[in-house]
């Protein structure tokens, strides 16, 4: 199996993160001329800030109650709204440095771009709050037997079940697939996680979506974070044939599910392996929650991959770092005769914002082409 090692990564991230508010707390005195004591106690307070939402994540974990879902949304949605404020503090301050020569435009920008800010973090929220659309992937494909031709299936991924609004988002998206009356419907990941047990208003939601073929799903990471076998056992209670790391036939089509990748430590080899076990008689299509390994599936002749994770970066300008992290980010890609699609997440996870990187529900129609 091969070998992950995110220590350095999360190291950095955690550097780059308690940065993020000292520079917000620099930028503040800077620009409105903060007294030394005024100063100081806005770095104390930011800092203090900086630890609200691993706190509210540890605590959410072992004491989930709705009463305090509110304090847990502000936690979570710090971590937004810091790296949002921050990302504009630094556009402010990249615009000041031409308007030197006019002075009044520069003695006006600090309130500008707190008026942008408020904007900013307004859309984000609505964003991150709105019903999820669906949208309509046509996808032609060479060589699609004649019995798939105008198969639809609807693809749910990154939901992050994990609160009573939540779960009201879930039922709205439920109703929208039912409506679109798709064939099958996979969900890649993420459906749940820690924060919200396996309740019977959850599985009641997932009981009521509606597909001739069914409901296939894997497992992404942050099912393992909730914990495997309550994860699976919350799955099969849902009425959900998960595949992990196996297959399953609906006629001329073959499913084959992958465990996380990354979490399981699966290797390119064995996604290669387990394919060719798959064998090449129907038209394959694979669930992977994480887009990797991509070129290794499509030398394996698979038809279909779809994918999740990414989050298309969830909120600007946290977009840069995925992209780094991942080649396939988010939409349709094409290797040989095999597509993939990686779609931006059905939900949110942590802060309850997204900017520009709308969330989706993919309905993908297949074609012959």
């Amino acid at each position: 199996m091969k070998q992950h090692h995110f220590l350095p990564v999360f190291i950095a991230l955690v550097v780059f993160y308690v940065g993020l508010h000292f520079y917000a707390a620099r930028w503040l005195t800077r620009s409105f001329g903060l007294s030394q004591t005024a100063a100081a106690a806005l770095r104390v307070t930011l800092l203090c800030a900086a630890f609200l939402s691993p706190f509210t994540m540890f605590l959410k974990r072992q004491y989930h109650t709705p009463v305090l879902e509110a304090f847990y949304a502000a936690g979570y949605a710090w971590m937004g709204v810091i790296l949002i404020a921050a990302f504009i503090f630094l556009l402010s301050d990249l615009a000041a440095l031409p308007l030197r020569r006019w002075l009044p435009a520069v003695t006006h920008l600090p309130r500008l771009t707190l008026g942008a800010l408020a904007c900013i973090l307004a859309w984000s929220l609505y964003g991150g709050l709105k019903n999820t659309p669906l949208k309509e992937v046509l996808l032609p494909v060479p060589g699609l037997p004649p019995s798939l031709d105008g198969l639809r299936i609807a693809q749910i991924s990154d939901m992050h079940v994990d609160s009573g609004w939540k779960l009201r988002q879930f039922n709205a998206l439920v109703g929208a697939v039912n409506a679109a009356n798709p064939d099958l419907i996979l969900i890649t990941g993420d459906l749940i996680d820690p924060g919200l047990t396996c309740r019977e208003d959850l599985r009641d939601s997932i009981a009521g979506l509606r597909s001739r073929l069914g409901i296939y799903g894997v497992l992404g990471n942050h099912e393992y974070y909730y914990g495997l076998d309550k994860a699976m056992a919350c799955y099969q209670a849902f009425g959900i044939r998960l595949l992990k790391n196996e297959t399953a036939d609906l006629g001329d089509l073959k499913l084959i599910g992958f465990g996380d990748v990354h979490t399981e430590n699966l290797s390119g080899a064995y996604v290669s392996d387990l394919l060719a076990k798959a064998g090449n008689g129907k038209f394959r299509l694979v669930m992977t929650h994480q887009p990797v390994y991509y070129p290794e599936i499509a030398a394996a002749g698979a038809g279909l991959t779809l994918s999740g994770h990414t989050h298309r970066g969830q909120i600007f300008p946290f977009h840069i770092f995925t992209r780094l992290a991942y080649k396939y980010f988010y939409g349709l890609y094409r290797i040989n005769n095999s597509a993939f699609y990686v779609t931006s997440g059905a939900g949110t996870w942590g802060p309850p914002l997204r900017w520009l990187a709308a969330a989706e529900v993919p309905l993908i129609t297949l074609k012959k082409q």
